[in-house]
């Protein structure tokens, strides 16, 4: 039972991390504000089929989204009754109950942007994005635990804090103004999916630090996580993009990458010390 709530909570939350690209990409194609305001259905259709290209995209973000919902639900279910660990259950219950904020916020920032005068706002859209890196930061912490009651074990916090390193160059290469002039569709969406890479690899060392009783290291993965969320943040546009806010993302990455630093090699000489005292 406990494997295959896992298989479940892992399937969920590699769903989850492609439906908030997904979103990214019905946001930056322009596809947001279209389907005439409607919900649940876009242009009188319920389906996505047949539809102009940017209702069709977002009709099918929406549908995505209905079926990953599901998914969400299911996890948190498993997570309650299968697991007798507090916070594997309070994980799991806290997506779900971050679910309908999530789907309150997306109809806000997309459906009713017409309707309320602050509805399609950089503020409004910052907290829906927000919401998807709690969901989907719930989502990895209750993956990571369930994987861990199943005897597979605890990772390397060295592992995670390094593929954090390996991925930080290529989201600052995709990131605003960097290599790219012009900071189109692709080059968005791939800095927003290294971004996510960089924050799902900083909560996996948090949890396996914690876990392993690695406090420093669980400090610093801890640390380098929120950062990574201001580094997403900042740059939905709630602040106007200037010089000053890129060498703030500049600034935030360095950040992240020190505290990575920091936490593998207090991680490394933590298991150097355990070996050499098995050894002896």
């Amino acid at each position: 039972m406990a494997r295959r709530s896992y298989q479940l909570a892992a399937v969920t939350t590699v769903l989850t991390f492609a439906l908030i690209l997904l979103g990214e990409f019905t946001a930056v194609s322009g596809s947001g504000a279209t389907c005439g305001l409607q919900w649940p259905d876009c242009s009188g259709r319920l389906l996505p089929f047949g539809l102009p290209v940017n209702d069709f995209i977002e009709q099918f973000h929406r549908s995505v989204a209905m079926v990953v919902g599901f998914f969400i639900l299911g996890t948190g279910a498993v997570a309650y009754r299968n697991f007798d660990d507090r916070d594997i259950q309070v994980s799991g219950v806290l997506a779900v109950v971050l679910l309908p904020l999530q789907v309150i916020l997306g109809g806000t920032t997309v459906t009713f942007s017409g309707l309320l005068p602050w509805g399609y706002q950089p503020i409004t859209q910052a907290i829906h994005h927000l919401a998807a890196l709690a969901i989907f930061g719930t989502l990895i912490y209750a993956t990571l635990r369930m994987r861990e009651k199943t005897g597979l074990g605890l990772g390397r916090v060295r592992t995670a804090a390094l593929a954090g390193l390996a991925m930080l160059p290529l989201e600052l290469a995709f990131s605003r103004n960097t290599l790219f002039a012009v900071y189109g569709t692709r080059v968005q969406l791939l800095n927003h999916t290294f971004e996510l890479a960089v924050f799902a690899a900083a909560l996996t060392g948090y949890v396996w630090a914690r876990q392993r009783g690695a406090t420093r290291a669980a400090r610093a993965c801890a640390a380098a996580t929120l950062l990574v969320v201001v580094q997403v943040l900042s740059m939905v546009g709630v602040f106007e993009f200037s010089a000053a806010l890129q060498l703030t993302y500049y600034a935030l990455a360095a950040a992240v990458a020190a505290l990575l630093v920091l936490s593998a090699r207090t991680q490394w000489h933590v298991d150097l010390s355990v070996d050499g005292a098995a050894s002896r």
